[in-house]
């Protein structure tokens, strides 16, 4: 009965408020890439090569039913609730029924994966498959049996192909589970896991044969030149910062504050009892060493300093909370104390999710009404390709990339230069520039400050100037 509070908990939070924001640039990428053909999907996904394609081709079936903007998260919202449910299990089996409630509760409401349930890109099921590939696997473990090992082949197979990230956490996380139960517990476990240990070479090659289609693409990928992201050095403000996004903070910018540290307590009292209990020691592997290796893999290969990119590793803090909590409501003398510190957990994730809720993401369609009540004739010019993505999206729709420059209206992009003006922008007619996203021109802002402009602060900090004909002369002496 509680496990079924806990999920339709989860399912209410990660339903509202899913369409109250627009899309970021990311999200509006990947819905062009399934307005177009099959064709343009495989070719778009493989020339961007940024995730292996499964959620792309989910997507891509899902809008053939012709989502809405909310619609098409819907498969998003399932996958939070799967990893709810499947990291739950998982420490459930690990420790104890209590715990797995515990765990499921503090992921079901925590702001991060709220955050990234109602998201259109891959993190959502990359999570829940890696939860899920766990889970199968102690089981598996338990008692093996050909279909046990199938499912477990097939969730292996779904991970790897969903995200690269947990491709990596994945054997991190197993090869600590099967390690830690191979030299502990009863003996008949530990011969099964051993025996396990002896074949996993196969399994591994198993897995390797059947994503080598997608490797030379993975492998052309990572020999890309690292992108221009400034990595912050490590130090306590980097580690609070980051420790922050799993605990309370609606998105990876915040301090860890004082709501922070008491999670911190929480996850190292927690990792304490762990180190001294048998079955849960892989938790501290996957998530301590989980975050480490991606540390260590955005230093090697610089990449956006963004906290999504530790989500595989960091969603396993919360069993070493979930630990402490169990054990501290298992003992008549804390009890009271347990309760306490639950009920403080929520109203902090709470906070966090009302900020996430208020302000979380950006919203273009405030500022893309404006321009579509404009006159057709009027021309919309944009600062970079990433505020062109933006508006011409929810100016023209889904389809616009996709149609290759057939458009209803022009929406030019810049690229940051004044010149480009002289030529696109029509004498005698009233244009629109929009100055929002990446990267930002400085010479262009400069010269736009002659004009009228109006701020649209939510989405991304857009300003839009009003490109008046009877300053274009004055504006380029």
């Amino acid at each position: 009965m509680v496990f079924l509070l806990i999920i339709a908990v989860a399912v209410a939070i990660r339903l509202y408020r899913l369409d109250h924001f627009s899309y970021g640039l990311d999200e509006i990428l990947q819905t062009y890439w399934m307005g177009g053909s099959w064709d343009f999907l495989w070719r778009s996904i493989r020339f961007d090569a940024g995730h292996p394609p499964l959620d792309y081709l989910i997507a891509r079936l899902w809008e053939s039913l012709g989502p809405t903007d909310a619609l098409r998260k819907l498969p998003v919202v399932a996958w939070g609730l799967g990893a709810v449910v499947s990291f739950g299990l998982l420490v459930a089996r690990r420790a104890t029924p209590r715990a797995g409630l515990i765990a499921a509760a503090l992921l079901a409401c925590a702001p991060f994966h709220v955050r990234y349930s109602q998201e259109l890109r891959p993190y959502s099921l990359s999570l829940f498959l890696l939860c899920l590939s766990l889970l199968v696997l102690d089981w598996f473990l338990s008692k093996p049996s050909p279909a046990k090992l199938v499912l477990l082949f097939l969730s292996y197979l779904a991970t790897i192909y969903t995200s690269y990230l947990p491709q990596v956490i994945l054997s991190v996380a197993s090869l600590a589970l099967l390690l830690e139960d191979a030299i502990t517990g009863d003996p008949s476990r530990r011969s099964r896991v051993r025996r396990s240990l002896a074949w996993s070479p196969l399994f591994a090659a198993l897995l390797w044969l059947a994503y080598l289609p997608w490797w030379p693409i993975q492998l052309e990928a990572s020999r890309r030149p690292s992108v221009p992201a400034v990595i912050e050095p490590f130090g306590l403000h980097r580690i609070g910062r980051l420790l922050s996004f799993f605990f309370f903070a609606p998105d990876g910018s915040y301090p860890l504050g004082w709501g922070g540290a008491f999670y911190l307590l929480m996850v190292w009292a927690g990792s304490v009892i762990a180190l001294r209990q048998e079955r849960v020691r892989f938790f501290l592997v996957w998530s301590f060493g989980g975050l480490i290796a991606v540390e260590v893999l955005l230093r090697l290969h610089p990449h956006w300093d963004v906290a999504r990119i530790y989500l595989p590793a960091g969603v396993a803090l919360l069993a070493s909370a979930a630990l402490f909590l169990d054990r501290s409501l298992g003992n008549l003398r804390t009890r009271w104390l347990g309760v306490a510190m639950l009920i403080a957990v929520f109203v902090l994730d709470g906070r966090g999710l009302a900020t996430y809720f208020r302000e979380g993401r950006a919203d273009w369609r405030p500022l893309a009404r404006f321009l579509k009540a404009r006159p057709a004739s009027e021309r919309i010019f944009t600062e970079n390709q990433y505020s062109q993505l933006c508006v011409a999206f929810y100016v023209e729709g889904p389809q616009w990339l996709y149609r290759a420059g057939r458009m209803e209206r022009a929406i030019w992009n810049l690229e940051g230069q004044v010149v480009r003006l002289t030529w696109s922008w029509e004498p005698g007619t009233t244009g629109w520039l929009v100055l929002a996203g990446e990267p930002e021109s400085p010479v262009l802002r400069a010269w736009a400050k002659r004009f009228r402009a109006t701020a649209f602060p939510a989405a991304e900090g857009a300003v839009l100037v009003e490109l008046d004909p009877a300053l274009r002369e004055q504006a380029f002496h």
